[in-house]
């Protein structure tokens, strides 16, 4: 079974385009994440794609794909919102079994051993809550063609659709009805793409179109997943802190406008994928005539910005030019360390690290602290404080063993709250843990 992924430009060749995501530079690091995950754990990677496509992900980028397809131009009278409809022509190219990977889906695992005889493949099965719901009921009114195929979901007797991070499966023969049927409910709206929110329209004519026709004609779907999600509460799924334990990540809807998890994903490429990260760098810095501060990897290696902030750590250097990216180059991947060396109890050293600051802010006349927290080439984080938060931060001024802290905190308990003792631990650790992935602090054995 091999791996498929589509990239349309929607014909806005603009590498500033972020393509629903933060900004444009996730959207690219996406990609290159994506596509060498993918390649690390399968034989047939391909992808189908449109000539800017072609030009940025193969010509320029040099993405590992073992094929490549040219032939999305064709789709360029859609409306550029209607982004599933590359998904739904790659999907009637097929021929033979394969499963389809979004650009926005990330792997520590092989995908396709588990499913080497399942007939449909999604994601998971979701519940279309009023999230999706109210979206159908603004688009349905300006439709002036629905498949019999919606008629239950329309007439809300059924809802429920599925996840096509990943889609796929052995049953071409569905597949082809499939894509019929969906190029059909697009194609015979095409007066309404207009009147109607596109972008939220590829949710039907995709997802939930999907899952009626499977149910329709009772064709067994296996899902990677098997717990049922809601259409807007999944969880976990952008948790780049807990790779390479966690093997598989989304950063689907929200995800991929959230500022840190965006950071996260880049952080990750940077450390791993160095040479792609730093030729995507320069070829956006030379389209966009900007400078960009990760130029340098190209004469440093990661390994080594790693020690020598290791070395900084213990001798407390000042912050230099290099600082916020050796501090994410050194803090990627310690979750797991933190984690384990707490859960074993085992010492370690705890290092306030420098680039933040705190403010206070005053709402409804009620006064709190923020934590902003510099980054690279991104927006500060910012953290709200609490007094635990401050206690901790201020005992955290000079380094410290994790034992010696501990003790310290426990001083801050009250006589009559021993009883409670483990529970207070435990948040304290959690809470350092989160200012380790959040990169107040560092630590090293």
């Amino acid at each position: 079974m091999k791996i498929v992924q589509s990239f349309w430009s929607g014909n806005q060749k603009d590498i500033n385009n972020n393509y629903g995501w933060y900004n444009a530079r996730s959207n690219w690091i996406s990609w290159i994440l994506s596509c060498n995950q993918l390649v690390k754990f399968h034989k047939d990677v391909e992808l189908y794609t449109d000539n800017f496509g072609y030009e940025i992900l193969i010509e320029k980028l040099q993405l590992p794909y073992t094929k490549v397809y040219v032939v999305l131009d064709e789709l360029n009278h859609y409306h550029k919102d209607l982004w599933a409809i590359a998904k739904i022509k790659t999907f009637q190219l097929q021929n033979e079994p394969f499963l389809h990977v979004d650009g926005d889906v990330f792997v520590w695992e092989s995908l396709t051993d588990k499913f080497q005889k399942s007939q449909l493949i999604t994601q998971n099965l979701e519940i279309t809550t009023d999230y999706y719901g109210c979206m159908w009921d603004e688009i349905s009114p300006n439709l002036t063609f629905l498949p019999t195929e919606m008629n239950n979901y329309h007439n809300k007797k059924s809802n429920l659709a599925c996840n096509m991070g990943i889609i796929g499966g052995n049953d071409i023969d569905f597949f082809k009805k499939y894509t019929e049927k969906s190029f059909e409910f697009v194609d015979k709206n095409n007066s309404s793409w207009l009147n109607i929110n596109s972008f939220n329209f590829n949710v039907f004519f995709e997802q939930v179109l999907f899952h009626e026709m499977a149910k329709g004609e009772r064709r067994n779907i296996d899902f990677l997943f098997e717990e049922v999600s809601e259409d807007n509460a999944y969880v976990g799924f952008g948790d780049f802190h807990k790779v390479p334990n966690k093997k598989y990540l989304h950063l689907l809807g929200v995800y991929k406008r959230n500022g840190s998890m965006c950071k996260a994903m880049e952080v990750y490429t940077m450390k791993y994928y160095p040479e792609k990260y730093t030729k995507f760098a320069a070829l956006f810095n030379d389209l966009n005539e900007s400078i960009n501060e990760i130029e340098f990897l190209n004469n440093q290696n990661v390994e080594s910005l790693i020690n020598e902030f290791n070395f900084e750590l213990r001798n407390d250097i000042e912050i230099t030019e290099n600082y916020f990216l050796k501090r994410d180059l050194y803090n990627e991947g310690l979750y797991s360390t933190i984690s384990d060396l707490i859960d074993r109890k085992i010492n370690f050293k705890i290092v306030k690290l420098k680039g933040f600051n705190i403010e206070k802010k005053i709402n409804d006349d009620e006064a709190f602290k923020i934590l902003f927290i510099n980054e690279l080439n991104s927006k500060s984080t910012t953290i709200e404080l609490d007094s635990i938060d401050e206690i901790m931060l201020a005992e955290l001024s000079n380094p410290i063993t994790h034992s010696d802290f501990i003790k310290i905190m426990e001083t801050y308990l009250e006589e009559e709250e021993e009883d409670s003792k483990e529970e207070f631990l435990g948040l304290i650790n959690n809470r350092l843990i989160d200012f380790l992935i959040k990169k107040v602090i560092s630590i090293y054995q």
